[in-house]
């Protein structure tokens, strides 16, 4: 019998920064085997040996393990660099403890899974059934279920901000948690895939319902314990001889490695606050890749199996798993990046194969976000290396590809907070370069990708010229590729074109720089040269307009300050930040002055303040601000009534 329990929450959590994805690196091969079996990876250091070193070296990320997992056992498990930066203590795949970030995700699936296959809990059943506290009906008939929230494609919003603001004495619990800051619904569920760690967050909760048990003590009990876990937890806080031999993550920083934030949070299901070891990552991929797996046999290959897929022609998500061919190979994956660690494993059931790597830094410019894509795609061009025929070989040019051609926001991007200048900032571009061909630029996670060339093999659906990646356009226009399973990019009409958007900030901040510059000037040589003073409300408008020049600056100085570290930039959504704060809250107040100035400048027609000159000065000036506030509310990049930092 199923259980309906009438108690719960719903839940918010943290952290997931979209990850990167896929560069093949050329290294020695071994024969390939056949099809079945389970090639021998007792060399497999030697690969890993080529590679991470170098990823250390050249991106300046202290240290790293990886471990990789073949027939049941583990064939290498190795520590690079340090754990320590400060006393140089090593890297141990068997003792160095490490935050799992996103890839705690899996602990989550594993449990839900685990009560499914006990009969507990239903996963196509309304979670309203399970909670106390419903998710509104915003879309009557089209309920949130455990299904849509292991596929991440619930329809939520997406946000993060302050999620990782506590400390442990004043932690919230995942119950009181999940009942804050449950985002609203932005689209009915099962249509688009858009990753959310509020969806995690919600089957963690639901996992505590239906269990009984707190979400820390149930995988200490049924999914860390059977897996022969023993140092991996959820509790907070930590143990203490485990959180003594734990890397907190480092980003570099003038030279030197300063310690990451934004660890702490409830929002444990998602994966953040959670601690493992490189030795328990081998031994979660062994149990997972077990055919009578003490994790349960129906839980592991339901998670495995492709639950979701948007379009038949482009690979889709398990539960939490992604599903990543490669190399002909059938791979699943999923990856975990949080400030200052980042994760990555790999799966080929059908090989007996596991491959875990996770890196205890940023690197410069991010590089750990996309290192230990790069090292997977080395191991499986070494063991299973193509044919090395061209995928575009097959392309014909098919239906008009015109149609096509415009900007994209990934599906992922918040429609409520200040993080969606992410589109902004990194908008996805496609046009119609031939017959049946496009290029794309934002489509890959990959940093050094550029713009992709994709040959139509059908109408809506491309291959990468030279690659092995796929693209589909849905039936709702969105594009979705099997570089990202775990997201989807949803059309824009021209008006909202980032670019579009970009060139208008640009021409609006330079009349009010040059605004800001010459009233003061202007008001000087008036002095001086004793000209009598003009109307009251003129001068009045004169000085709104001027304080609009000196709100652009104190916002784009505060903006500068928050994005002058790309690494810190990942921390600070979580964490909060008073140049963020500063920036937003004065932007603010230049919506509260423009307001005030148009009022003005209607006025200043009306009465005929100054010569017309100086009527159409006022007028540009004017309409500079109001076009720069109305871009900036577009993005949230306001804060009302005023963002505090938290």
């Amino acid at each position: 019998m199923t259980l309906r329990p009438a108690h719960s929450t719903l839940t918010a959590a943290l952290l997931a920064l979209p990850a990167l994805v896929a560069l093949c690196l050329p290294t020695p091969a071994a024969a390939s085997p056949p099809e079945t079996s389970t090639p021998d990876l007792r060399d497999v250091g030697a690969v890993v040996d080529q590679v991470l070193p170098d990823q250390l070296a050249d991106g300046d990320i202290p240290g790293a393990v990886v471990t990789v997992v073949a027939g049941g056992e583990t064939v290498f498990s190795s520590g690079y660099g340090v754990a320590d930066p400060a006393t140089g203590a090593p890297m141990d795949p068997a003792t160095t403890g490490l935050y799992t970030a996103s890839e705690g995700k899996l602990f989550t699936a594993t449990a839900v899974m685990q009560l499914v296959e006990e009969g507990t809990l239903d996963l196509r059943a309304d979670v309203n059934e399970y909670l106390d506290t419903p998710i509104p009906d915003t879309y009557p008939g089209r309920p949130v279920t455990l299904e849509h929230l292991l596929t991440f494609t619930s329809g939520f919003d997406y946000d993060i901000y302050g999620w990782s603001q506590w400390e442990y004495s004043e932690l919230p619990t995942l119950a009181e948690f999940a009942t804050e800051v449950r985002p609203d619904r932005v689209r009915p569920p099962g249509e688009l895939v858009a990753y959310n760690n509020f969806d995690y967050v919600l089957a963690g909760r639901i996992v505590e319902i239906a269990s009984g048990q707190s979400y820390a003590d149930y995988l200490a009990e049924h999914v860390f314990a059977p897996a022969g876990m023993s140092s991996t937890t959820a509790q907070q806080p930590h143990p203490a001889e485990l959180q003594a031999r734990t890397s907190p993550g480092y980003r570099p920083a003038d030279g030197r490695q300063e310690p990451a934030g934004g660890q702490v949070s409830p929002a444990t299901p998602a994966g953040t606050d959670t601690l493992t070891t490189a030795a328990d990552m081998g031994r979660f991929m062994i149990a997972q890749l077990r055919a009578d797996s003490p994790l349960g046999t129906e839980a592991t290959g339901e998670m495995q199996a492709e639950q979701f897929r948007a379009d038949p022609e482009v690979p889709g998500m398990g539960y939490a798993f992604e599903q990543r061919p490669m190399n002909g190979q059938q791979v699943i994956t999923k990856d975990g990046d949080q400030p200052g660690t980042h994760h990555n494993l790999a799966l080929l059931p059908e090989h007996d194969i596991g491959i875990h790597v996770a890196y205890n830094g940023d690197g410069s410019n991010g590089a750990a976000f996309w290192g230990g894509k790069e090292l997977v795609r080395a191991i499986l061009d070494a063991y299973f290396p193509t044919d090395g025929q061209d995928t575009a070989d097959a392309a014909s040019a098919g239906a008009d590809v015109e149609p096509l051609a415009g900007s994209y926001r990934a599906a992922r991007t918040s429609q409520g907070t200040f993080t969606t200048v992410t589109s902004l900032t990194g908008p996805v571009t496609v046009e119609a370069t031939g017959p049946g061909t496009i290029s794309t630029t934002g489509l890959s996670e990959n940093p050094d990708a550029g713009a992709q060339v994709w040959h139509q093999t059908s109408p809506g659906h491309f291959v990468l010229d030279g690659g092995q990646a796929t693209l589909a356009v849905t039936e709702s226009g969105a594009l979705v590729t099997s570089q990202m399973p775990n997201n989807s990019f949803v059309p824009l009409p021209w008006f909202e074109a980032p670019t579009l958007h970009l060139i208008l900030l640009g021409l609006t901040a330079l009349v009010l720089l040059a605004a800001f510059v010459t009233i003061p000037v202007r008001a000087v040589v008036s002095r001086v040269r004793e000209r009598e003073p003009g109307p009251l409300g003129g001068k009045m408008a004169q000085g709104l307009t001027w304080l609009n020049g000196l709100c652009l600056v104190i916002f784009a100085v505060g903006f500068a300050l928050v994005s002058a570290d790309p690494n810190l930039l990942v921390q600070i959504p979580l964490t909060g930040s008073p140049a963020l704060s500063l920036a937003l809250n004065t932007m603010t107040v230049m919506v509260a002055v423009t307001v005030a100035t148009i009022v003005l400048t209607v006025v200043a027609w009306a009465r005929r303040w100054w010569s017309v000159t100086g009527r159409i000065a006022l007028t540009v000036t004017t309409l500079a601000a109001t076009g720069f506030v109305t871009v900036a509310i577009f993005y949230r990049l306001i804060g009302l009534p005023f963002m505090l930092t938290v």
